[in-house]
């Protein structure tokens, strides 16, 4: 028996289909077409035009497949991005440091994490309910809480602030997508479309009602250029400040307590 015709009972149907659990396809000669290849396709297609052009048609176009063809390894196109969320994730996570700096380890989790997102912007648009649960997504879980336990966060504390940092770097890496997306579609340039929504504000902001955000906005916080290959200072900002709070807490509470 392979792992796609071994029972599942007392399974979720999401972890049947991310770890191969699934029933194979039906009886008959074996297919040409892989799930692993509709998945790649898909991923393909959503990193050229966004996730709105994934569809079960164009993925099985982009293949040379009919469209019926795939429902014989992927179910839905439901299933085909809980599949793709997974996939998206496989570079490997940083492995464990050698010198105990959890800081360190947890910054470069960032920075992979990041590094995934910016690869394959459509990631931050797929909606998911909860933690991880494919075996890529759940390499990165393991890696992150890894290096969060070890600061002195009990395992409860970590995984809190391993969501947190998750949902940071995905909430503001999907507001600059959302901001490219906009430039796109305008046809304006985004920094001439930046500063042309700068000069607006200037237009109505009165100083006297809105005077802190006069400040930042005279200060140039809103005139960035492209996120570089590292942390980008609107993510590094967060990530630091969450980290200080990490250890603050950690020093007056004992760390690891059970």
């Amino acid at each position: 028996m392979t792992s796609e015709q071994q029972p599942t009972t007392g399974v979720t149907r999401e972890v049947e289909l991310l770890w191969g659990l699934r029933k194979g396809a039906k009886r008959g000669p074996k297919p040409k077409l892989s799930r692993a290849a509709i998945v790649d396709a898909a991923i393909a297609l959503a990193d050229a035009e966004g996730l709105d052009a994934v569809s079960m048609q164009r993925v099985a176009k982009r293949l040379g497949y009919t469209t019926m063809s795939l429902y014989r390894h992927v179910d839905s196109k439901d299933d085909l991005l809980t599949l793709m969320w997974d996939v998206a994730m496989s570079e490997r996570p940083p492995g464990p440091r050698t010198d105990g700096d959890w800081r360190a380890g947890i910054e470069a989790w960032c920075q992979g994490v990041a590094d995934q997102y910016r690869e394959h912007p459509w990631y931050v648009y797929i909606s998911k309910p909860g933690p991880p649960t494919g075996p890529n997504g759940l390499r990165w879980m393991e890696a992150g809480l890894r290096e969060l336990n070890s600061s002195g966060l009990t395992p409860a504390e970590s995984l809190q602030i391993l969501l947190l940092l998750d949902t940071t770097l995905h909430d503001l890496l999907r507001m600059d997508n959302d901001r490219e997306l906009a430039a796109q579609k305008s046809g304006i340039p985004l920094d001439e479309s930046e500063r042309e929504w700068l000069a607006s504000l200037h237009q109505v902001l009165d100083p006297q009602e809105f005077p802190t955000i006069t400040r930042t906005i005279d200060a140039g916080t809103f005139e960035k250029g492209p996120p570089d290959a590292a942390l980008s200072e609107e993510l590094r900002f967060p990530v630091q400040r969450i980290l200080d709070g990490v250890e603050a807490y950690v020093r007056a509470t004992g760390g690891n307590r059970r």
